[in-house]
């Protein structure tokens, strides 16, 4: 069975979607977390390719059918709690954020260099550009374009709030190349995921235990333009709080471009797999990852 493409939108109505903001706005994320737990066990049903995804993940893992099984529930439990903050966010509320070495990311946003901020769906990566853009900096953020009006309409007031602006990928344009570049250019930030295929070009690499194809374009463009990769995971600690960690990928400049891309994509791939283990129910790739290959 192949990947299943994920077609860039939040679940749920327009009309839920507003209302969820509404009702955070006036009671917070707290009741919005419990009232979770009536539709859950309905929304895991319905999602057979995002069920069978996290179930091959816990499994690759080394847990067993009725464990992994307990933590597909667990795992989506906790995508919905970062859906929720995220709407919170755009309601207006706030999180206690914590930056792990400061010093490195923040040493990176006082440069007139551009470079790379590289997260990926581990963990509630929309929230880094939030917490981590600067005044002095523009960071700009690589979206499909496939969301939901009301998701596009509530995060370009939080972005513009927060002088990120948003770079729209477009199937089957080319456009949010250029705009890439210009930003890179203009010393600029790009926020991009390095586990999102949206396209054919992949590299495989080796990811707990099998092998995984990676996109090919982001870490391509990475060598092409020579711009600092800075990997960020942003994990949820408890309610009201979310840490932060960063590390700085290198590209060996002494191999060809290809292996270079390749190499980079690798070390995503270990960081990756190291972190997902550590935090396994906050891995929010909810589609087969390894192409079919059984768990």
């Amino acid at each position: 069975m192949a990947e299943q493409a994920w077609n860039g939108q939040t679940g749920g109505t327009h009309g839920m979607q507003r209302a969820l903001v509404s009702l955070i706005r006036r009671g917070g994320v707290g009741p919005m977390y419990g009232i979770m737990h009536f539709w859950l066990i309905w929304y895991i049903l319905v999602r057979r390719t995002e069920r069978r995804g996290a179930y091959i993940f816990h499994r690759r893992r080394g847990r067993s059918r009725l464990q992994a099984a307990i933590d597909v529930y667990r795992s989506f439990y906790h995508f919905g709690k970062v859906i929720i903050d995220r709407f919170a966010v755009y309601s207006g509320c706030r999180f206690d954020i914590v930056v792990d070495n400061p010093e490195r990311y923040y040493g990176k946003m006082n440069s007139s260099d551009g470079f790379v901020l590289l997260f990926s769906h581990l963990g509630n990566s929309e929230m880094a550009a939030y917490s981590m853009s600067t005044p002095e900096k523009r960071m700009n953020i690589l979206f499909f374009g496939g969301e939901t009006p009301i998701v596009m309409k509530e995060r370009a007031k939080v972005l513009a709030r927060n002088n990120i602006g948003m770079i729209v990928v477009n199937p089957g344009e080319m456009n949010h190349i250029f705009e890439i570049n210009a930003s890179l250019s203009r010393g600029e930030v790009l926020t991009i995921a390095g586990d999102r295929r949206m396209g054919d070009k992949t590299i495989p690499c080796s990811f707990m235990g099998a092998t995984a194809p990676l996109p090919a374009g982001v870490f391509q463009l990475c060598v092409i333009l020579r711009c600092p990769i800075v990997l960020t995971f942003v994990l949820k600690e408890s309610r009201n709080r979310y840490h932060i960690y960063t590390e700085e990928l290198q590209a060996n400049s002494a191999l060809p471009r290809t292996r270079q891309a390749a190499d980079l994509a690798q070390q995503f791939a270990v960081r990756l797999e190291h972190m997902a283990l550590a935090h396994p129910y906050e891995w929010f790739n909810f589609f087969d990852f390894w192409h079919g290959v059984g768990a």
